[in-house]
């Protein structure tokens, strides 16, 4: 029977039980490897087997089970780190040739060690018990993969005495991912890697296999999307600064932001079809297909079909596309500006090697966003998206199942959809490519493109999208398309619930869920002209505010804050017995000015939950803010009285939402912050966020809660 790794493990240890010391020659001697180690003990000071004993038998069971080749290993192999002065040591580390050690006498004389960042191939780590994990992992494993500067993929390894092992992987600027990426579903997240699921050491891949891993992705023309690397949240930071950088030297013709949805829609459509037909990626580009475009002219023609191909997948995006070729008689293929097509080729370079499928980037929209729409356009459409973190509290707690319906009336990107799917599909395999009755309204076109992209990003499901100003136009229920604005009056609707007057025809489309978020327009008052006059005269609390302390009616207000009105949109739009979330200024929920706003919506809504969330959770407004969210009673429950009693309220005030955002390198980047350990000063790698103790304290709550709210909120199917 031929022996395992850990048989020769085993077989160490009945050979060198008794050894004292190891040095140079007992590698050199007994197991034929290069070591520059000093001479180091067998057993510490309590006569446990030291980390040198741990080192010394996995690299006796690597070289005799024939899983590595002895002439290519080094044991304490060290080199200054780059640009800095001190040295990288790694416990064991694997070269992709054998001539390493004549290589590395160069180096000693012209102190270029340039050829060892571009040939190592694996990196182990060692410690004597499992306790060190956590350190070996952020201080070794991260500093040591940090300097690999080939196009390959660097490998590391963690060992100790236990029987199992950490096999990690890292390409370019890629984070650093598990080698069996399966180990990393379902599990506990520490800083970025799933530690608690280990690899056996079984296994633990040879030589050969760390050879073929890295030529699956060595040949561009058959690259396939199970052999890239996924692009994550914490390098997605690189990739954003070397867009941009592109950008500052291309100067492209269009918008860099219009360019990079539509490759990027490009590259995801790409990626799902080699994973669906098994076919090798399109999205890539070779040096010598550039160098002379009269020489070649594959490259356009294999992006110009992919062009057609997934224009007929993704209509919204790229139906008018910003970029595009022609095809001219002689089969010659023309870029409408070569400036976008050197973009475009510096994007796929970026990414041809990397996955956005296999991204965990959950803010990946709001990233682009944010790094390339400027100052003076965000501070002009005051458009800032809902932190990813902040729309899943609010879809944890609306606790969506499958096939309930969504709809968000100012959606901008499409994330409280994208989180409402990803809850209500969570626990399933396979998901369905149908959400029609997922409702997404905007004002602003181009968010229509960032929407459909980001839920292609969702697993390519198709929602219900509409470009609107949902204050004045309404979705209307026969045929799913806009009301035209004019139709949208008093003479045409009752003011307490929008039902038609006289046309059957006019009835509007009622949602079961609204979640949103209102824009924060900068001073967010709509002035009351002819013009808007004959809206506000269908919504009752332009007439609320004119309410004096008598609570009688004065004169009707000059102007509304559009957070108050789109309040009431999402409270009239919403079914009876269904529920709302809606982001308000603190202020609308708070001070004087709105009391008698507040007296009519608690008239009509069952207030469930209040949570305020600190000024700096919205990058660059500085708003304070308050979540509502609530329940609208049927007729027969406001007749039994459910909103006549002193009903309790949850009420939370968010202090750690688990993130700050910082500008490094040029990117704007969402950076998690951590529980620091009092004892140590060092990160825990638990994020500092409240979010998870609220919604278990909700979940407490709503068990005492009537039957009603029970039902509304499923808790029967909370987790």
């Amino acid at each position: 029977m031929e022996k395992t790794f850990k048989d020769y493990l085993i077989e160490f240890d009945s050979k060198y039980s008794d050894i004292e010391k190891f040095d140079n020659t007992f590698y050199e001697n007994q197991i034929w490897v290069k070591s520059f180690i000093s001479k180091a003990n067998a057993k510490d000071s309590k006569w446990w087997y030291s980390e040198e004993y741990v080192r010394a038998r996995f690299v006796y069971a690597m070289v005799n089970s024939w899983k590595y080749n002895k002439e290519y290993i080094c044991v304490e192999f060290g080199y200054p780190k780059w640009n800095t002065k001190t040295t990288l040591n790694p416990d064991i580390v694997v070269f992709k040739s054998k001539d390493w050690l004549s290589e590395f006498e160069k180096s000693k004389s012209n102190k270029d060690f340039k050829w060892f960042r571009q040939n190592t191939l694996a990196i182990f780590e060692t410690k004597k018990n499992n306790k060190s994990v956590d350190s070996a992992i952020e201080n070794q494993l991260r500093s040591a993969m940090a300097e690999n500067e080939s196009e390959d993929r660097v490998f590391w390894i963690y060992f100790d005495n236990e029987d199992w092992i950490l096999i990690f992987k890292k390409i370019w600027n890629s984070e650093i991912r598990r080698f069996y990426e399966n180990k990393e579903l379902h599990q506990n997240w520490i800083n970025g890697l799933w530690l608690n699921n280990r690899d056996l050491l079984v296994e633990l891949p040879t030589q050969k296999d760390l050879i073929e891993n890295n030529e699956s992705i060595s040949d561009l023309t058959k690259l396939k999307t199970d052999n890239l690397d996924a692009i994550d949240e914490v390098n997605f930071k690189d990739v954003m600064n070397l867009l941009k950088r592109a950008n500052d030297k291309i100067k492209p013709k269009n918008n860099e932001r219009d360019l990079i949805v539509e490759f990027l829609t490009l590259k995801v459509f790409d990626e799902k079809r080699s994973k669906k037909e098994n076919k090798y990626l399109e999205f890539y580009v070779l040096d010598n297909e550039i160098k002379n475009w009269n020489g070649t002219n594959e490259f356009r023609e294999r992006i110009f079909k992919l062009y057609k191909d997934a224009k007929r997948k993704y209509e919204k995006v790229l139906s008018k596309s910003f970029f595009e070729y022609t095809k001219k008689e002689d089969w010659n293929f023309v870029p409408s500006d070569t400036n976008d097509e050197k973009f475009l080729i510096e994007l796929i370079k970026i990414f041809q090697r990397n996955a956005i499928l296999k991204s965990k980037n959950e803010s990946f929209n709001q990233i682009i966003f944010n790094n390339f729409w400027s100052d003076s356009q965000k501070a002009d459409k005051w458009q800032f998206f809902t932190p990813v973190p902040v729309v899943k509290a609010i879809i944890n707690t609306l606790n969506p199942v499958k096939d309930e319906e969504l709809c968000d009336p100012c959606s901008w990107i499409c994330d409280f959809l994208a989180m409402w799917f990803r809850h209500s599909h969570r626990k399933d395999e396979d998901y369905p490519d149908n959400a029609s009755h997922y409702y997404w309204f905007d004002l602003e076109p181009w968010n229509l493109k960032l929407a459909e992209l980001n839920l292609v990003l969702n697993w390519d499901w198709w929602a219900t999208l509409k470009t609107m100003n949902s204050l004045y136009q309404k979705l209307r229920d026969d045929n799913l398309e806009p009301l035209e604005e004019w139709l949208f009056t008093k003479e045409n609707y009752k003011l307490q619930d929008w039902s038609p007057l006289n046309n059957p025809d006019l009835e509007l489309k009622k949602f079961k869920v609204i979640a949103t978020n209102p824009p924060f327009w900068k001073g967010r008052d709509l002035k009351v002209d002819d013009e808007s006059k004959k809206y506000l005269e269908l919504y009752e609390t332009w007439k609320e505010k004119s309410k004096k302390e008598d609570w009688s009616y004065g004169e009707l207000p000059k102007s509304m804050d559009m957070w108050v009105l789109f309040l009431e949109n999402a409270y009239k739009l919403l079914e009876e017995w269904w529920r709302l979330a809606i982001v308000l200024s603190n202020s609308i929920a708070s001070i004087k000015e709105w009391e008698s706003v507040r007296a009519w919506f608690i008239s009509k809504m069952r207030i469930v939950w209040l949570f305020d969330l600190p000024a700096n959770t919205f990058w660059e407004t500085w708003v304070a803010t308050t979540v509502i969210v609530a329940y609208k009673p049927t007729k027969k429950e406001l007749l039994n009285g459910i909103l006549d009693e002193n009903y309790e309220v949850f009420i939370k005030e968010i202090e750690n939402i688990g993130y700050e955002v910082k500008t490094v390198k040029r990117a704007i980047e969402f950076k998690p912050t951590y529980i620091i350990n009092e004892e140590t000063f060092e990160n825990t790698w638990n994020v500092l966020e409240d979010f998870s103790s609220m919604q278990k304290e909700f979940k407490e709550f709503l068990q005492r809660q009537e039957e009603e709210i029970k039902k509304a909120f499923h808790l029967d199917k909370m987790d």
